[in-house]
């Protein structure tokens, strides 16, 4: 067992779901209709030079809703957000107590009317806040691409609450039918560490250099944060109170080789993202195929949570969720 496994496993989760039905198609938050057939020739070449060029310049929400390739544009600016979703569809549900505990919040956001907030209350156990359920509305598998943007935003008390032997996950990439499973690309922060790691196969496997083996980088890219030697200046350290931009380019080789690559990028308002996960050449494993990755979970589950605890209230704001066949361009500043 490698020694990222053995790290992860004391403090990251389980949370599998039952497998079910594939999600169809008009199941998205929002369609975009497909783009036009490509250029031939000096054309596709100048065309393809402007796409690149309007993909970094920093635009809007709305701007960025409506780029090609869009197949999922969430803002959470109404309060219809609230009603709690039935499987499988998209949306909020419930915690551990079958409570809800996601809700439109009119005054927090990173842009729009509204944001989406979970509350982790005192005295609850591992599935405290529950969870957002965002399928794709498509399948990647090997040979494909998908890229996903959204902004979150951190309590002081996630920070400091001491959380006993676990921490909290922001986002999972999964199968419809499981979030702990091989098919898995899980964004959680590291132990009560204060900044971020990637994992996949249910914490068996770190999105690190040199196979977990030390020494090796738990954060990689523009951020040189390396296994046993975390500090500010190497690694991307979680704001509290602030906007947080996340993006990822994922992009699936053949399953079981080491074909995939995993790009990883962060930002705050009115910052250039800077890249803190650079994993090429990675193995991703589907024992299942065709069962690829086809949606996303925002949740702040934590394994082995102690609901005996007393803790203060802790809240994490997500907002401004874009999924996407293409390259998404940075956020403009905040007005």
């Amino acid at each position: 067992m490698s020694a990222f496994r053995v790290a992860v496993v004391a403090g990251l989760f389980v949370l599998g779901i039952a497998f079910a039905k594939k999600i169809s198609q008009g199941q998205l938050a929002r369609s975009v209709a497909p783009t036009s057939p490509a250029l031939g020739g000096e054309a596709q070449g100048q065309e393809s030079a402007k796409q690149g060029a309007a993909q970094n310049q920093p635009q809007d929400f709305n701007t960025r809703c409506h780029a090609p390739g869009v197949l999922v544009c969430q803002g959470f600016d109404s309060p219809l957000i609230n009603i709690a979703a039935r499987w499988p569809a998209p949306g909020l549900y419930p915690g551990g107590d079958n409570a809800i505990h996601g809700k439109f919040d009119r005054s927090e956001k990173a842009s729009g009317d509204g944001s989406l907030r979970f509350e982790i209350l005192s005295h609850t156990g591992q599935n405290a806040a529950g969870s957002w359920r965002q399928p794709f509305g498509r399948n990647f598998g090997p040979g494909s691409t998908f890229y996903v943007q959204y902004q979150e935003r951190f309590s002081p008390e996630m920070m400091k609450n001491d959380w006993g032997d676990t921490t909290w996950k922001q986002v999972i990439f999964h199968n419809e039918g499981a979030t702990c499973s091989d098919v898995e690309l899980t964004t959680a922060q590291y132990y009560h560490a204060g900044f971020p790691i990637m994992y996949t196969d249910c914490g068996g496997r770190g999105i690190v250099t040199n196979n977990g083996i030390p020494p090796y980088k738990l954060e990689q890219g523009d951020y040189n944060c390396w296994y046993g030697k975390a500090n500010p200046k190497d690694c991307f350290f979680y704001p509290a109170n602030q906007w947080v931009m996340f993006y990822y380019e994922i992009s699936i080789g053949s399953w079981s080789k080491p074909e995939s690559s995993i790009n990883a990028w962060v930002g705050m308002d009115g910052n250039p993202l800077r890249q803190w996960i650079k994993m090429h050449n990675f193995v991703l494993k589907n024992d299942y195929p065709g069962h690829d990755y086809d949606c996303l979970t925002l949740l702040t589950y934590m394994t082995n949570k102690d609901a005996s605890k007393n803790l203060p209230t802790a809240y994490a704001w997500y907002d401004e969720l874009i999924v996407s066949t293409k390259p998404i361009a940075p956020p403009a500043p905040a007005p």
